[in-house]
């Protein structure tokens, strides 16, 4: 491995310059910063405290519809190279293999950084200004908070995406791929968990509500899905994926946006989660490095 950091930033630079001028940056800025303001401009006159302004409805389209943002990022990152045989004359210059996977997706990361930023900026900024309502230091630390939350997130599939983008021989299957991965995860996964669980506790899906194993099981079984940790992280418990469900704990913090709660108390609670989510972005880059390197990219 001669994993060379210059080498790597100016493919990163590279890749991010490409991306800013292609219709697809623009179009998924576009998209996601509607959303964020849309969810959250319903509620600004319904409420007096900024963190009620719709966040949690932000949050539910979020965990199920943007992780299409991130693979969308990530699914021809690598395959379009090697279809196009533009590796090969890149490789034929002083820059390796690690060097280029690396550099790739750095420059995917620091794209959906900005997109992100942007969208988060231009939509929160647009609320205070129609709504008039004051915004303390504590909220806005909570918000930039959620805005980390929501880039780790999105990061794990994009990284899902990239990954998927080495192992795949051509683009349409790497979307392909990809937009099956994210409707198993983040759409029919909670009703996959709850099937599962009656299934297996015998208790009927009518009156699942008093059945705390059926609960306990579906619990154990969310946390197969990114999902679950996110939902964790922002609302408190696992139940984002249509057709899920949680037993719900009135003792717990109640996610970011829960006042009764500091930050502070948050973060000890959420740890684990925080852990979860990027120990899978590692994983999942550790799997692209690993997949690109051994790959026959000659023909």
């Amino acid at each position: 491995m001669n994993l060379n950091i210059k080498n790597s930033i100016i493919i990163a630079q590279k890749e991010f310059a490409d991306d800013l001028w292609s219709p697809r940056f623009l179009s998924l800025l576009t998209i996601f910063t509607l959303i964020l303001f849309s969810f959250s401009y319903r509620s600004t006159g319904e409420n007096t405290s900024f963190l009620e302004m719709g966040f949690v409805n932000v949050a539910q389209i979020i965990a199920v519809f943007l992780p299409l943002l991130g693979i969308t990022l990530g699914f021809d990152r690598i395959v379009k190279e090697k279809r196009n045989a533009s590796l090969n004359v890149l490789l034929t210059q002083p820059i390796y293999r690690d060097n280029i996977i690396a550099g790739k997706v750095l420059g995917a990361m620091i794209t959906l950084v900005l997109i992100i930023f942007v969208s988060m900026s231009a939509s929160i900024g647009t609320m205070i200004f129609v709504s008039g309502i004051q915004i303390t230091a504590e909220e806005l630390i909570r918000i930039f908070i959620f805005t980390i939350i929501n880039y780790l997130y999105l990061s794990v599939f994009l990284m899902l995406g990239i990954f998927i983008s080495t192992i795949s021989k051509n683009a349409i299957n790497s979307l392909c791929y990809g937009i099956c991965i994210w409707l198993i995860l983040c759409v029919v996964f909670g009703s996959f968990a709850l099937v599962i669980s009656t299934m297996y506790t015998g208790q009927s899906l009518l009156d699942l509500g008093n059945n705390y194993q059926a609960m306990e099981i579906n619990a154990q079984l969310q946390k197969l899905t990114p999902v679950h940790y996110y939902s964790e992280l922002v609302i408190g418990h696992p139940c984002m994926t249509w057709g899920g469900f949680s037993k719900n704990d009135l003792d717990s913090i109640c996610g970011i946006f829960d006042p009764n709660y500091s930050v502070g108390q948050w973060l000890k609670e959420y740890s684990v989660e925080i852990i979860v989510i990027i120990s899978t972005i590692l994983i999942l880059f550790v799997m692209s490095f690993v997949s690109f390197l051994k790959q026959d990219i000659t023909n």
